[in-house]
């Protein structure tokens, strides 16, 4: 015999009611099978009467209806002559596809007003959305102005950044990203070594390509801004200042194997792949492997810098101003020389000038690295008289490479790093105990 169970769906039909529209599923009220028939028809007339609204359309009254200051402004940088473009992505990530950043680089959060830790933002001349995912609709909600689309990123029906800008412009439209390149120049000053960090690229190589082909379908152009970042033309002086506090050295009986030995380890991976040096730009790879900490991102114990390893030597590029004389003097006993940070491209060519096979993971490094090394390729085919159409790999008669090459891998500071040894399990372990 069939019992009745008032409180019991089926798996399949509670799918099915969580598909119904929001208003359906609220007009739906559960009771007891001990409520009498007149306190059921009580509670279906209440419910019947209560009209409910998204959370989005609580909050519109409280926004002003006024035009966005910044965007405006956005806008008007749209039409210059050397800028000319219809759209502009701005996404949070820093120049090492970090998510969490430096107050200085959330430029992101200062265009948008949103200022949770992943989000990307489109501007068109006549629209502007962001888009981020399921841990910030709330807060999106609360903080974007009345111009602004919030796209809730991974709910059915919310369109890709590339798929909403093939939507709604026209085709043959220009589509500008924060600069590839910027000025080999040995800068010093905060000002100008702001200015430099403001031309960085913003998105790997891998995420460059894809938005790249992407777009294509429209026959939109991807648009490298080389000479100027648009967000910080409008944000000028009231733009942080760089970080520059001192970093410093994480014990070797925490870190549980010291850094000679690594870089070692590391050397022998480049052997095995027939590589002769490497460019790491992930900051916590960096920190791990040289046994270093820093503060520059809040939160984070990390330091903004890049490491060049070789089979014979390390070069860290970095901000000397944050080097006391104890980390100077350990960096100089691990045999890694300092370079300074702005001067990371010039170092990429001359790899590829004196024939180097650069070890890249293209998901983390920037295009800016990626071109640069590319076009530095381009330069040494050109310099030895070789026809361009050919392959930038030039093989030997030992079937060795004789000029620049690229092995494309993921980094294997990122696995090395993951495997934790005895003192890193122990320090984990020890965290979580209560003083």
């Amino acid at each position: 015999m069939l019992l009745h169970r008032p409180f019991q769906l089926h798996a399949r039909s509670r799918f099915s009611l969580l598909s119904l529209p929001s208003p359906f599923r609220r007009s739906i009220t559960y009771l007891p099978s001990s409520h009498t028939k007149l306190q059921r028809r009580s509670v279906i007339r209440i419910s019947a009467s209560i009209s409910a609204k998204p959370s989005s359309e609580l909050r519109k009254k409280h926004k002003s209806s006024e035009p966005d200051e910044k965007l405006v402004a956005l806008r008007e940088l749209f039409s210059r002559p050397n800028i000319n473009i219809d759209a502009y992505i701005i996404p949070s990530q820093d120049a090492h596809q970090s998510e969490f950043t430096s107050e200085c680089y959330a430029r992101r959060a200062y265009i948008s007003g949103f200022t949770g830790s992943a989000g990307t933002a489109v501007v068109t001349k006549d629209k502007a959305a962001l888009w981020t995912d399921g841990r910030y609709f709330l807060q999106a909600e609360q903080q974007l102005g009345s111009s602004w689309i919030l796209m809730r990123a991974g709910n059915f029906g919310v369109p890709t950044t590339s798929e909403w800008l093939n939507g709604i412009l026209s085709p043959g439209c220009r589509i500008g990203i924060d600069p590839v390149q910027y000025p080999l120049l040995r800068l010093t000053s905060p000002a100008q070594l702001l200015a430099l960090y403001s031309k960085l690229f913003l998105f790997s190589s891998d995420a460059a390509e894809e938005l790249k082909e992407a777009i294509s379908q429209k026959n939109h152009e991807l648009v490298y801004l080389y000479d100027v970042n648009l967000v910080d033309e409008i944000w000028k002086d009231s733009r942080p200042k760089p970080p520059n506090r001192h970093i410093r050295l994480h014990d070797v009986k925490y870190a549980g194997v010291d850094v000679s030995s690594k870089l070692s380890s590391l050397r022998s991976e480049l052997i095995n792949a027939g590589s002769s040096a490497i460019v790491i730009s992930m900051l916590d790879e960096i920190a791990w492997l040289l046994n270093l900490r820093g503060s520059d991102v809040p939160h984070s114990p990390v330091m903004y810098a890049y490491l060049v390893v070789e089979i014979d030597g390390a070069k860290l590029f970095i901000d000397d101003a944050k080097l006391n004389p104890e980390v100077n003097h350990y960096l100089k006993n691990a045999g890694i020389e300092l370079r300074p940070y702005e001067s990371i491209l010039s170092e990429i060519e001359s790899l590829a000038l004196k024939g180097a096979c650069l070890w890249l993971d293209t998901s983390s490094v920037s295009a800016a690295i990626v071109n640069t090394f590319k076009s530095a390729c381009d330069k040494y085919i050109s310099t030895a008289g070789v026809n361009s159409n050919k392959k930038a790999v030039l093989n030997g008669p030992d079937g060795q490479s004789c000029g620049p090459s690229v092995v494309y891998r993921s980094s294997p500071v990122s696995l090395a790093k993951a495997v934790k040894n005895e003192a890193e399990l122990e320090g984990m372990r020890n965290c979580h105990l209560s003083a």
